[in-house]
Parts: structure tokens; sequence; C-alpha cells
């Protein structure tokens, strides 16, 4: 009988463990993430593999987990506990509507009887520092004589009007620091959608053993941000000499970076790959001044007769004449350079990479054309088509065919010529990442990384097996959030990204599941605000090309193309590459162990020299 009960006290225990874990959101961007992460991701396997919905499985671990312990142990912990994971179910469905709501405002509080929202701004602090806290920024040992630039950018992404003026202060707290900044024009908060970046300089002009702080503060109605950039010293510039220099950080600094994929598929405005899904899609990046890759499938987004082939066949109207509006669309109203980063130029009322998705799109119902007898999802060696070389062929060249069509067919319709590329439905072989880079394809997504890997682990950049510099970038899961508990999995491994130096995709097909409802649409936004507002500006966020050239270039161990000399007084970074390098972080170490940021731009085939002031 002992053994019964011990049996249920533990398998109360696992229940009520995993179901109270599930619901620490908070602590999915700390150190202790993976106590969350994992019991999720049973959740989630469970959900997928066997149909069972989280409010049943939740409803299920508690009724185990409660009866279990009151049979096997003690009925009035059992109690204790049921209302414990009452309460945590409780906040964890309010965290849920809350993610959901995508709330713009918060109701000022010294207003109280009268309606005065203050919109949620965004604020971030870009420039050389060291390392970033959640209220301070350290940016190491300044020599006499030391200038550098900042940018404070204040963002508006909500629809809400601000209603009264904002006040910025940047202030050194001693003569040893003089500040550079024009801030009289900078009197109101910006208007819904707007962006203002605040240029300022710190000077060290005198020298001190003790911390030097700081103060950049920004105050709208009672919404009050502050952060303090704290010098550990400034020694006098003859006293000092260079010990180490590398640059191993994305740029501007950055611990990560990340970048926003989508996939358009095929022309369908019942699931919103259309005009109108991607204005919607692209409306949300711009809204955050975020960029975003779309990696478009050609045959039935751009060619109309094709598309009309395949809806005929099915009996389907899938609106094959909206094909050519589409297309202007994006010619005329997306702004479509492959390397693009935070915050986006916006030039045109939309941004976004245009990747390549293959002609013929994998493993799906789109992959049914003549050639494969309208076989729905189609791989490799299942057809004859007219855009191969030769036939029959290998998956190599099968593959590396259907990306150059594919390539062939934007450059023709839209002009652009993509240097990116993924998988469609997450179809790849051996042949795949080498079919990519003989394609002419610069950066690539999901060609050589199983499931179980992404779901598990983080696996880094790294030139795919066969590959002499094709780059992959890795993609993390879950994708299209649905749930808060999906966004907190999505902060865990951003978490992961920051502590590791990684660079994360995250999917979110540019529909947004907008058939199903506006909760990916909005958890997605919620994410964006994570990634902009509460990562301390320490995330690169760019394109897939922008991010994968800049690894390419500057980290990895095979092709990076910089180098760098040094003696005690000065630094040389070399560039042996044809794109100039902008905005590379050159962290110098001192004698002594004292450390600097140094942002450097290195011109194509040249090389400057840094000095210590």
């Amino acid at each position: 009988m002992s053994v019964v009960l011990t049996a249920l006290t533990v398998l109360g225990g696992f229940a009520m463990l995993g179901f109270l874990l599930d619901k620490c959101y908070f602590l999915a961007p700390t150190r202790l993430g993976w106590l969350f992460y994992y019991p999720s991701v049973v959740y989630e396997t469970i959900e997928k593999r066997l149909g069972i919905a989280r409010p049943l499985q939740d409803a299920s671990y508690l009724l185990i987990g409660v009866g279990s312990l009151w049979l096997g142990w003690n009925a009035g912990f059992a109690v204790v506990m049921a209302v414990a994971a009452g309460l945590a179910w409780a906040w964890a469905l309010y965290t849920d509507l809350c993610w959901r709501a995508d709330v713009p405002a918060q109701q000022h509080s010294g207003l109280s009887r009268a309606p005065f929202p203050v919109p949620r701004l965004i604020l971030r602090i870009q420039g050389p520092v060291l390392e970033r806290g959640a209220s301070s920024y350290r940016l190491g040992a300044w020599p006499v004589g030391l200038r550098q630039r900042f940018s404070l950018f204040i963002l508006n992404p909500t629809a809400v009007h601000p209603q009264v003026g904002m006040d910025v202060l940047i202030e050194s707290g001693t003569e040893s620091v003089i500040v550079h900044a024009d801030l009289a024009a900078v009197n109101s908060a910006p208007a819904p959608g707007g962006l203002i970046e605040i240029p300022f300089e710190l000077e060290a002009v005198a020298a001190s053993t003790r911390q030097v702080n700081v103060k950049v503060r920004a105050v709208h109605a009672d919404f009050n941000w502050e952060r303090t950039l704290n010098l550990d010293c400034i020694p006098a510039a003859d006293s000092i000499s260079i010990a180490s220099a590398n640059i191993n950080r994305w740029k501007w600094g950055s611990s990560a970076a990340f970048c926003w994929r989508g996939d358009h598929d095929l022309q369908d405005p019942a699931t919103f790959q259309s005009t109108e899904g991607l204005r919607k899609a692209l409306g949300l990046a711009a809204r955050y001044y975020f960029p975003t890759t779309v990696m478009l499938s050609a045959r039935l987004s751009l060619v109309e007769g094709e598309h009309r082939a395949f809806c005929e066949h099915f009996g389907w109207d899938r609106k094959s004449e909206d094909i050519p509006e589409f297309i202007e669309f994006l010619k005329q109203e997306v702004d479509t350079r492959s390397e693009q980063e935070f915050p986006t130029a916006n030039n045109r009322p939309f941004s976004a990479e245009i990747g390549n998705h293959q002609y013929l799109h994998y493993k799906t119902h789109a992959a049914a054309a003549a050639g494969n007898d309208w076989k729905s999802h189609a791989c490799p060696g299942d057809g004859k088509y007219d855009w191969m070389k030769q036939y029959p062929c290998s998956s190599f060249e099968e593959q590396r065919d259907n990306m150059l069509k594919c390539a062939e067919v934007m450059e023709e319709t839209i002009g652009v010529r993509p240097s990116s590329f993924t998988i469609p439905s997450d179809y790849w072989d051996s042949d795949t990442a080498r079919a990519v880079e003989a394609a002419g394809i610069e950066v690539s997504n999901d060609t050589d990384t199983k499931k179980l890997h992404k779901l598990l682990f983080f696996p880094r950049e790294h030139h795919p097996k066969g590959c002499e510099r094709l780059v992959e970038i890795t993609r993390v899961l879950p994708k299209d959030p649905a749930t808060a508990a999906h966004v907190a999995q999505l902060k865990f491994w951003l978490a992961f990204a920051r502590r590791n130096r990684r660079a994360m995709t995250f999917l979110a097909h540019h529909h947004l599941l907008m058939y199903q409802g506006n909760a990916c649409y909005n958890l997605t936004g919620e994410l964006l605000r994570h990634v902009l507002a509460d990562t301390e500006g320490d995330v690169w966020c760019g394109t897939l090309t922008s991010i994968g050239r800049y690894w390419r270039d500057v980290l990895s161990d095979k092709t990076r193309c910089i180098t760098i000399c040094k003696d005690t007084s000065s630094v040389i970074v070399r560039n042996d590459g044809a794109r100039e390098l902008v905005a590379l972080p050159l962290v110098i170490e001192l004698q002594g162990g004292c450390k600097l940021m140094r942002i450097v731009t290195i011109p194509a085939y040249g090389e400057t020299r840094i000095t210590l002031s």
C-alpha cells in the first residue's frame, strides 16, 4: 500500500510541478528560463502530436496532480496546491489576454477622473556600450580626449496621439565628461507610427579615477524612462597602453541579432497571402520600424498563367487576376532592398527584403502542377518541369534549377535578385544547402537543421557541409505564435541568443494566420515590442541577408575578411572584402584589464586606424 501511495505522491508532484512551471512566463528571459521552457515544450508536443489542446491539458494535470496528492499524501496540502495552481493559471490567462490585446497606452495615473491615455513608447540607446543592464549601461574606461557618438531612439508604435510635451535630459554628473547634444528641438513625443532619433556625443575631458555617470532621461506625462551611462574611469591618454583588440559582437556592439522572417507561398486572398494581407503584416513591421524578410515562392505568386491553371484544375477561385496588382504593389510600395536594419528607412510605405522560396513550392498542395500530374505535396523527383536544365536529374540539380527559376521570375517581374533563401514547408535533404549555394544564394535558413534541434537546441550560425561561403542562420521554434506560452518560449530563445551571441530567426508567416483571428498578429507585435523595448538595445534587428552577410564577413572563422593589428597606442582594422563594413564594434582591452568599445567603419579594401583618444 505504501508503494501505491508513494507512486501517487510522485505522480501528483510531477503533474503539479509541470503545470506550475509552464505558467512561469516571467522566467523565460532569465537564466532560469529552461525551467519554464522544457515543461512548455512538453505541452506543445502533446498538442501537436496528440491533438490535446493546452486548456484540456491544464485541466487534466490539475485534476491528476491534486487528486494524486490528496490520495497519496495529505488532503490539506492538496488543497493548498490546488489554490496555488488556480492562481498561477489565472495569472497565465490574464497575461495571455494582455499580450493578445496589444494594449497601446496606459491611463495617466494622476488624471484618473478623465480619460488621458499615454502611449506606450519604446526607447533605445545605440552606441559603444560594453554591458547593458536594466537601468545602467557600462561604457568601460575612456581615456582623456575620447569623444564618441550615441543615438537615442524614441518610437511610438501605437495609434495613440500624445497630448502633452516631452522632456529629454542628458546630463553629466561631473565636469570630467561633457555632453554634446541639441535637445532644444525635442519638445514632444513622436506621433503615432513616428520615430525621433536624438544624436548626442560624450567627451572625456579630464582624468578621473572614480566612476563617472551620465543620466539619460525622457519624461512624457507619467511615463518616465531613465538610464545611466557609467564610465568606469577616465585615465590620462599617456598613462595607458593597448593589450588586445577584437571584434566578436554583432553590429553596433549588440550581443544578439534578430530577424523576422515570413513565407509567401501563393496568391490566396482567403488566407491573406495577397496585397491586402501583406499590407497589414508589413504595416505591423512599419509601426515598429522593424526589418523583415518575405520569402516568396514565385510560380503561384507572380505568374498569372500558372496560378490560373492551378485554380482551374482544382475548381478554386483565388483571384488570379489580382497578381498584376500584387506585382505593382511590390514594385511601387515596398522598399525591397536586401540589407535593412532597425530603424528601417521607410522610404516607401512598406519595407521588406524579398527572399527566394523556390519556384515550385515543395511539400504542400501548392506543389501540384502539370509537370507532376497535379500531385499534391510533391517533392524532388516527382515530376518533369520545363525549368529543369536536364531530365532526369539529381535532387541537387532539381532544387538548384527550382531556385534559379524563382530568381529569374522575380527579377523579370519585380526587379529583385534575391540573396537569401528558405526551404518550402520544411523540405530539405543532404543536397539542399549545396544547391542553394550553386544557385547564387548567400544566406539560407532551415537548409540543414532537424526540427528536434530547432526545438531543443540553438545551432550556431555556420557554413553548411559542402558549402564554401553560404551562411546558415538558425530558425527556432515555435512559429506563428498563437498563445502567450509561444511568445514566452520565443523570449527564452532570445535571451539565450543574447547570452551566447547568436543570431535568431523568428518565423511568423506574413499572413499572420489572420483567417484564424488576430491572436498571431497581436502576439507578434508583443514579441517585436519585447525585442526593441526590453532588451535594452542589446539586439541588432536586420533582414536575413544583412545578418548573414555580417556574420560571413566579420564573425566567421572561415570567411571573415577583417584583420586587426595593434601596437600600444593604436589599432588598425583592415577590410580585405569588396563591401564597406559599417558599425563594427571594436573592443579594446587596456593593460590592467580595463576595456572600452569603439564603433568603426571600414571601406572596401581599406583600413582604419583607431587611436585611444
